[in-house]
């Protein structure tokens, strides 16, 4: 029963995540994946957007310094994770990560997919590897859709050097920051991505897990789903960051 729970878990984090990247890797991504190591940034295009923090908010000071007070600190960018400092990325082995983030709380392994997921569940973070490389294909942290009833041991995390804390909507956050709904933000029916954003040594997708709004067209006895309405925005309940597809 247990392990079904788990897996019950993990496909609640793939519906999610509409960007897909937690499905199994093509045989190209897993070469990808495995090499990342020997990749460096100078092979990536030197175009592209980077998320600028608008630190002269009058709340960024003081959010970035509770941040700092945090016992546990995590931290997503463009292109590396922080947890208290200790960098990784997607790409790094299993043995670096456990490292930095301690022994997990439980190991989900899926024979079908070939893959397994580390799990921590203090931290709200899925780790998924590739069960034949041990290299990292993606990080999803849930800080809402989680089946486990504990505390979030933190209360703000860093996205792109911008704090965020864990009931702010979207709206809020980018505030903080140069992000915009119509200049660099895009989304589908459950998420948000940002728009061109400049790529890392080795290609990354983030998903934003904040339901979007639409406005709503009455007509008689149906209700029908307008225009999307950036005006309103919930929290940001998943976040994820994996390979990208190639779809």
């Amino acid at each position: 029963m247990q392990f079904i729970k788990h897996l019950i878990l993990s496909a609640l984090a793939l519906n999610m995540l509409s960007c897909g990247f937690l499905e199994d890797k093509t045989k190209d991504n897993e070469a990808t994946a495995a090499t990342v190591q020997d990749t460096t940034a100078q092979n990536a295009p030197k175009d592209g957007y980077i998320v600028t923090p608008y630190v002269a908010h009058p709340q960024f000071k003081a959010l970035s310094a509770a941040f700092e007070t945090q016992e546990h600190r995590f931290e997503i960018d463009r292109c590396a994770f922080k947890y208290n400092g200790k960098s990784f990325f997607i790409g790094d082995t299993e043995e670096k990560i456990l490292k930095i983030l301690g022994k997990p709380d439980e190991i989900i392994k899926n024979d079908i997919n070939k893959n397994y997921h580390l799990e921590y569940i203090k931290f709200k973070i899925i780790l998924k590897f590739n069960s034949k490389s041990k290299l990292l294909e993606s990080l999803v942290m849930l800080f809402t859709y989680y089946s486990k009833s504990i505390n979030t041991t933190y209360k703000i995390i860093k996205f792109r050097k911008t704090p965020y804390k864990l009931d702010m909507t979207l709206n809020e956050f980018i505030e903080l920051c140069d992000l915009n709904h119509e200049k660099n933000l895009t989304h589908d029916i459950s998420s948000f991505y940002i728009k061109n954003e400049k790529p890392c040594s080795i290609e990354t997708e983030t998903s934003i897990g904040s339901t979007p709004n639409y406005h709503s067209i009455s007509g008689g006895h149906v209700t029908m789903r307008g225009e999307f309405n950036p005006n309103s925005t919930g929290p940001i309940n998943i976040l994820g960051v994996g390979l990208k597809t190639n779809n």
